[in-house]
């Protein structure tokens, strides 16, 4: 213990190296004794160190503190996407029939046969958005922008009365009160009262007015206010998928009244009264028209 005493003082430079010299292996204690003196003793700062352990801590607390907060927001965002799932508002209409839609605004919506529409119910106050695949005339109550997204194209309106149609390739809006924005593509269009859009297959095909009050399929009738004829006729075409023929008919003036859209036979009967003519049926679905007089 003595020895091992005297070498540590020895390597302190407490005592001489006489007292050490006689010891075995001295020479190669005074390189390491040498060798040893060139080191320098790493200084210990106690302030850096100390800041240093605390900075791991906060880090450490502030990523469990970050973990609490993306926890939260998961939770509320998982949340609100079951709100938003469970509260959104589905309606179908089937073939051959129609089906009336309440919105939490005491706007109404009238679909046609065969389509769809949905809203969001929960945040209807904040955002009265909805969509349509298919075809439906719309009462809007007055209040923040209502918008109609479909496939096709888009209509946004304040408060009114209008139709959208978007099948396949063909849209089509009528604005029966008021006015609307429709957007097509690249394309916008402002329609007022009477007036409406259609396009197929991406080509604008017609923009022109229109009289009655609502589409005829929610009516059950035709509204015609000083058309001619071929007017009448056309939309006879559209609405009982049939085809006319009125070249041999002579009488031009102007028709002015009201058409049953669900019942052919009674329209041509107002008509052939209107315009003094009769017609024939030719395969079901064609009907040629010719004068009285030349029967």
């Amino acid at each position: 213990m003595k020895e091992n005493y005297n070498l540590a003082d020895w390597l302190d430079n407490k005592i001489s190296d006489d007292l050490l010299k006689d010891t075995e292996g001295f020479e190669t204690l005074q390189k390491i004794k040498f060798y040893s003196a060139q080191l320098q003793k790493p200084e210990f700062r106690k302030e850096p160190v100390f800041q240093e352990l605390k900075s791991r801590q906060n880090k450490a607390h502030k990523r469990k503190f970050n973990w609490s907060i993306a926890a939260s927001i998961l939770l509320i965002l998982g949340f609100s996407s079951l709100a938003f799932l469970f509260s959104v508002k589905d309606f179908t209409s089937k073939i051959n029939s129609q089906q009336t839609v309440l919105l939490p605004d005491e706007s109404e919506v009238f679909l046609a046969e065969a389509s769809k529409f949905q809203f969001n119910n929960w945040f209807w106050s904040f955002d009265r958005t909805t969509r349509l695949n298919g075809q439906a005339y719309f009462e809007v109550a007055k209040g923040k922008t209502f918008t109609v997204k479909t496939e096709l194209g888009n209509v946004k309106v304040l408060g009114t009365r209008f139709d959208v149609e978007a099948r396949d390739s063909f849209f089509k809006v009528i604005c029966y009160e008021g006015s609307v924005r429709v957007t097509y593509e690249k394309e916008e269009v402002i329609l007022t009262k009477g007036q409406f859009i259609t396009y197929n297959n991406g080509v604008k095909i017609e923009q022109s007015n229109v009289y009655s009050e609502k589409p005829s399929w929610i009516s059950k009738t035709h509204q015609f206010v000083n058309v001619s004829l071929a007017e009448v006729m056309h939309e006879l075409e559209k609405e009982y998928q049939i085809r006319t023929d009125i070249s041999n008919v002579t009488e031009d003036k102007r028709f002015t009244g009201t058409l049953p859209s669900d019942s052919l036979s009674l329209a041509l009967d107002i008509l052939s009264k209107t315009y003094q003519m009769n017609y024939t049926i030719i395969n079901e679905n064609k009907f040629i028209f010719v004068d009285n007089v030349k029967l």
